[in-house]
């Protein structure tokens, strides 16, 4: 489940010094996703398997000036009973506060998490459009059922957007306005890419924000660009 691990991040996790644990593979094919070798076949069998004991461990050793943990991927949710186990041996071995991140395509685990209180902070990426889900490997119905589960604790919750051109323009933004009304923190996020082509300018994300701040005037939109 696990092929990565980073000791120490200062900006994973929101106002915490964090580690973080990285899982492969993923249901979704993000044409920017930035960790290939956690998602392609031929990349991540190459990468070691790490062993849930060895995490707890390092996380023991580093509990003295860490403050969160941080589960990313690929995409966690997919290892369902196997991603439980390890967040409740961090929870209650090492009791350290933990981030979720998630594309929101699990609202089953996602509602069980929930419901066992497990997760103390959670990140959704919302990808595009409802209409453009299917062009991503996604079904959005699944991903609406996530955000109304967690819509139950919008100060525990980040949904971030990453303005790549062809999946985000204004049209996509409008159209997922409608969803967002009840969460507290939006993370517009820039597309970092070789390909110049696939970014927006800065004034681009300036008349986003500004769309976003008349339409949602209750939440608090971050910027990442």
């Amino acid at each position: 489940m696990i092929k990565g691990f980073r000791g120490t991040s200062l900006i994973d996790y929101p106002g915490k010094i964090s580690s973080v644990i990285y899982t492969y593979k993923c249901n979704f094919h993000c044409p920017y996703c930035y960790n290939l070798d956690l998602i392609i076949p031929e990349k991540y069998k190459k990468l070691k398997d790490i062993s849930v004991d060895w995490i707890i461990e390092e996380l023991k050793r580093r509990s003295f000036f860490i403050k969160g943990v941080v589960i990313t991927g690929g995409e966690p949710t997919i290892w369902g009973k196997e991603l439980i186990n390890l967040i409740e041996k961090i929870r209650y071995e090492v009791k350290l506060s933990i981030k979720l991140d998630t594309n929101g395509s699990n609202p089953h685990l996602i509602k069980e998490l929930f419901e066992k209180d497990l997760v103390d902070f959670w990140a959704v990426d919302f990808k595009t459009a409802p209409f453009r889900y299917h062009e991503i490997g996604g079904e959005f119905d699944k991903v609406e059922k996530t955000f109304e589960i967690l819509s139950n604790i919008p100060e525990k919750l980040e949904i971030r957007i990453t303005l790549y051109p062809p999946l985000i323009s204004e049209k996509e933004l409008k159209e997922m306005l409608p969803y967002l009304r009840n969460f507290k923190y939006i993370a517009f996020q820039k597309c970092i890419q070789k390909n110049k082509k696939f970014s927006y300018p800065i004034e681009f994300y300036r008349k986003a924000k500004e769309l976003f701040q008349k339409e949602l005037p209750l939440a608090e939109i971050l910027e990442r660009f």
